[in-house]
C-alpha cells in the first residue's frame, strides 16, 4: 500500500511539473509575440497562486477581486467585451474546465480567435487524478489532440475522473501545430465546427 502511495505521489509530481513548465513557456512565447507586434497580451483567468505566470497586460475575469489588479477587466470568456483582433495573444490558462459543457467551451474559444491574432489555451492534464477527484469546480475534462487538431470535452461527472459522459466534441479547420501536452496553439484563420 506504501508503495502505491508513493508511485502515486511521483505520478502527480511529474503531471504538476509539466505542467507548470508547460504555463511559464506558452506565457513566455505570448509575451514575446505580443512585445514583437506591439499590441497587448490578453490573459483570461488571473493568476492565482505564485506557480502561475503574470497576470498578463488585460486580465480577464469572472471574480470581481480582479478591478484590484492593474489592468483588470471584470466579465466572462464567453463573451468578451474588447474589440476585434485588440490583442495580440489570447492567453486562456485553466479556465475552461471550469465551464459548464462543450458549447460553453466553443463560445469561449471563439471569442479568444476573435479578440487576438493568436490564441493559447492550457487545460489540466485529464489524466490528473488530483485534477479531477479532488477539484469540485473542474465540471469538464478536456483532451487537447494535437493530430486531428481539435479539443474533446467530457462531463466530470461525480468530480472522480472515471465516471463522466460523453458530452461533445469540437474540430479545428486550421491544421497548424496546436502545441503539445495540454497547451493548444490557435491562429487567426481557425474556425470552430460543431459536432454536436
Amino acid at each position: 500500500m506504501l508503495g502505491l502511495l508513493k508511485i502515486l505521489i511521483v505520478y502527480e509530481g511529474c503531471i504538476t511539473i509539466k505542467n507548470i513548465i508547460e504555463r511559464h513557456t506558452s506565457y513566455n512565447q505570448a509575451r514575446e509575440y505580443c512585445d514583437q507586434i506591439g499590441k497587448p497580451l490578453l490573459r483570461i483567468g488571473m493568476k492565482q497562486n505564485f506557480w502561475e505566470p503574470p497576470n498578463g497586460d488585460v486580465t480577464l475575469d469572472i471574480d470581481p477581486i480582479v478591478l484590484n489588479i492593474e489592468g483588470g477587466v471584470l466579465g466572462d470568456e464567453r463573451q468578451m467585451p474588447f474589440s476585434d483582433k485588440e490583442f495580440g495573444v489570447a492567453f486562456n490558462e485553466h479556465t475552461l474546465e471550469h465551464l459548464y459543457s462543450a458549447e460553453d467551451v466553443e463560445m469561449a474559444v471563439n471569442e479568444c480567435v476573435r479578440v487576438a491574432d493568436k490564441a493559447i489555451l492550457l487545460a489540466p492534464s485529464p489524466y490528473s487524478i488530483t485534477g479531477n477527484l479532488f477539484n469540485p469546480t473542474h465540471h469538464l475534462r478536456l483532451w487537447f489532440d494535437q493530430t486531428n487538431n481539435r479539443i474533446l470535452v467530457k462531463e466530470n461527472k461525480f468530480r472522480t475522473g472515471f465516471g463522466y459522459n460523453h458530452a461533445s466534441e469540437f474540430d479545428y479547420v486550421n491544421k497548424s501545430s496546436p502545441g503539445i501536452g495540454q497547451a493548444l496553439v490557435l491562429h487567426e484563420n481557425t474556425k470552430v465546427i460543431s459536432m454536436l
